[in-house]
C-alpha cells in the first residue's frame, strides 16, 4: 500500500480499495486491463482492419444497421469505456507515486496500440487525407485548387468527399503530403501511417500536459494526464479514427506551454502553426497577445513584441502557403458558411429556411455566429488581461473553445471536442473542466442517436426534423450543465 499522503477527500475513496485489499497502483491496472477488454470484444474483434479488410467506405451505421446486437453493443462499450475512465480518473487524484505514473503511461500505450488496428468506423476522413497527401506527394498536384477525383488514384475508391478540396491549412497537407511518400502505395501502411502521426501529437500533448502541471500544479499532473490520456473519445478519435484534430490540439497545448514560460513571440508563432493545420488556434492567438501585453513592463516592450511576432507570423504563413498558392480562394471559405449539421447554429438556421430561404438564413445565421465568437474572444482577452494568475489565459482558451462548439459551431463533429479538453485537463477541477468532459462524452453518442434512432435506414428524414432532434440530442446534457453552472455563478455573486 502506498504510503504518499493524499487529500482527506479521497480517504474514504481509497478506504474501499483497501478493504479489498488493492493498492491503487493495482487497482489502476485492472481498470486498465478491463478497457483493453471492452476495447477488444466491443470494438476490434468485430471492426478491425483484419476482420473487415480493406473495403471502402464502411462504418459503424452501415455494419450495424438491422442487428440489434451489434448496436447494442456498440452502445454498452462506450458505456463501459466511460465508466472505467471515470474510476481511473479517480484514482488519480492528488500526488501519487512513480508507480502509478507507470501504470497509466504503459495503460495509454497499450489501448493506442490496439486501436491502430481499428478500421475507421466513425468517419472516412482518414482516407481523404490520405488521397490529398497523395495529390502532392504522387501526383504532383495541389489539393487546395484540385479534387481527389481528378487523379485515378487507388485511393479514390474510399474517399467520402471525392468532389471538395482540402479544408485544412498548408502545414498539414505538407505533413500529409510527407507522411504519403514515407509509407509508399501500400494501403494498410498509409492507414497506419497516418495513425502514427496523430499519435505522436497525442504523445506530445500528454508530454505538455504533464510538463506544464508538474511546474506548476504537480499534486494534479497525473489527474490532468489522465484526464486526456485515457478519454474514450480521444484515443477513439484518433488512434481508431486517425483524425487530425490531435495535430491541432497539439499546437494549441505548445503554445500554452510557451505562454506560461514567457515566451511570447514563440508561442504567437505555435498558434500561427496550429492555425495553419486548422483555423481554431486563431480563435486563441487574440488571448496570447493580450497576455504577453500584460506581461510585458513598457509599451516600448510591446510594440517591438507586436512588429517581431508579426513579422515571424507572416513568415511562417508565406513558407507553407508558396508550395500551394495559386491565388482566389484556397481555403473555400465562402463553402463553410454554408455547412450546418449537429449544432446550435444547425437548429437555428433549419428554422429560419422557411421565412428567410436557404441561402439567406445561412448567411445570416453564420454571420451571427461569427460576430457573437468575436464578442466572445474579446472577452476572453479582457478576462485574460485582469487576471493576474498562470491559468489565466488557459482558462480564457477552455472557455473560448467550449463556447464556439456548444454555440457558434456551423458544422459540430465528435472529434472536436478534445480541443478544449486538453486544455480542460491542466486546469483545476471546476466547472470547465466538467463542461468540457461532459461535452466528450456526449459527443460519443452522436453516431449513436443520429444512426440508432434518428435515421434507420432508406431515405433521409426531413433536414427539419433531424436537426430539431439531432443537436439538442448530442449537446444537450452540457447545455444543461453549463446553463446549470452559470444560473449557480449568478446567484451566488448576487447573494456575496
Amino acid at each position: 500500500m502506498s504510503t504518499f499522503p493524499l487529500p482527506s477527500r479521497l480517504t474514504l475513496h481509497r478506504s474501499r480499495f483497501t478493504r479489498l485489499y488493492l493498492s491503487p497502483p493495482l487497482a489502476l491496472s485492472i481498470i486498465s486491463i478491463l478497457s483493453l477488454i471492452a476495447y477488444t470484444f466491443g470494438l476490434l474483434l468485430p471492426y478491425s482492419l483484419f476482420s473487415l479488410g480493406l473495403k471502402p467506405l464502411l462504418g459503424i451505421a452501415k455494419l450495424t444497421r438491422g442487428e440489434p446486437i451489434a448496436q447494442a453493443n456498440f452502445v454498452l462499450t462506450f458505456a463501459a469505456l466511460s465508466a472505467l475512465y471515470y474510476l481511473a480518473w479517480r484514482l488519480c487524484r492528488g500526488l501519487q507515486p512513480r508507480a502509478m505514473w507507470i501504470v497509466l503511461l504503459s495503460g495509454a500505450v497499450v489501448l493506442n496500440l490496439a486501436m491502430l488496428w481499428l478500421y475507421p468506423i466513425g468517419a472516412a476522413d482518414i482516407f481523404d487525407n490520405i488521397s490529398r497527401g497523395r495529390i502532392t506527394a504522387v501526383h504532383g498536384g495541389n489539393p487546395f485548387y484540385s479534387v481527389p477525383k481528378e487523379y485515378p488514384d487507388r485511393f479514390l475508391p474510399y474517399v467520402a468527399w471525392p468532389k471538395t478540396r482540402s479544408a485544412y491549412g498548408p502545414l498539414w497537407e505538407l505533413m500529409a503530403a510527407g507522411t504519403s511518400r514515407l509509407v509508399g502505395d501500400d494501403k494498410l501502411a498509409n492507414v497506419l501511417g497516418f495513425k502514427l502521426l496523430g499519435l505522436i501529437f497525442y504523445t506530445g500533448c500528454i508530454a505538455l500536459i504533464a510538463a506544464t502541471l508538474n511546474r506548476h500544479a504537480p499534486d494534479r499532473a497525473l489527474q490532468g494526464v489522465c484526464l486526456f490520456a485515457l478519454n474514450p473519445l480521444v484515443i477513439y478519435e484518433t488512434a481508431g479514427n486517425g483524425h487530425n484534430d490531435i495535430t491541432m490540439a497539439f499546437f494549441i497545448m505548445l503554445g500554452m506551454w510557451t505562454l506560461t514560460r514567457h515566451r511570447f513571440t514563440l508561442a504567437a508563432l505555435v498558434f500561427t502553426a496550429g492555425a495553419l493545420v486548422k483555423f481554431i488556434p486563431l480563435l486563441l492567438l487574440p488571448i496570447a497577445v493580450a497576455a504577453a501585453l500584460r506581461a510585458l513592463p513598457s509599451l516600448r516592450n510591446r510594440i517591438y513584441y507586436l512588429l517581431i511576432t508579426f513579422f515571424v507570423c507572416a513568415t511562417l504563413i508565406v513558407v507553407c502557403y508558396a508550395p500551394f498558392w495559386r491565388g482566389s480562394d484556397p481555403l473555400s471559405l465562402e463553402r463553410r458558411e454554408s455547412l450546418f449539421t449537429a449544432s446550435f447554429p444547425a437548429l437555428v438556421q433549419v428554422h429560419l429556411e422557411g421565412a428567410l430561404g436557404v441561402g439567406q438564413s445561412r448567411l445570416v445565421v453564420s454571420r451571427v455566429a461569427l460576430a457573437l465568437t468575436s464578442l466572445v474572444v474579446a472577452a476572453a482577452m479582457w478576462r485574460t488581461w485582469v487576471e493576474k494568475d498562470w491559468l489565466a489565459p488557459i482558462r480564457a482558451s477552455t472557455f473560448v473553445l467550449l463556447f464556439y462548439l456548444l454555440f457558434t459551431c456551423l458544422w459540430f463533429q465528435s472529434w472536436y471536442t478534445l480541443w478544449p479538453l486538453a486544455l480542460a485537463a491542466i486546469l483545476p477541477e471546476g466547472e470547465t473542466g466538467r463542461i468540457a468532459v461532459l461535452l466528450s462524452y456526449s459527443a460519443l453518442w452522436k453516431t449513436i442517436i443520429f444512426d440508432y434512432f434518428i435515421y434507420r435506414g432508406g431515405p433521409l428524414p426531413p433536414r427539419i426534423w433531424r436537426e430539431s432532434w439531432l443537436g439538442p440530442a448530442t449537446l444537450g446534457v452540457p447545455w444543461f450543465y453549463g446553463a446549470y453552472a452559470f444560473a449557480r455563478k449568478m446567484i451566488l455573486r448576487f447573494r456575496t
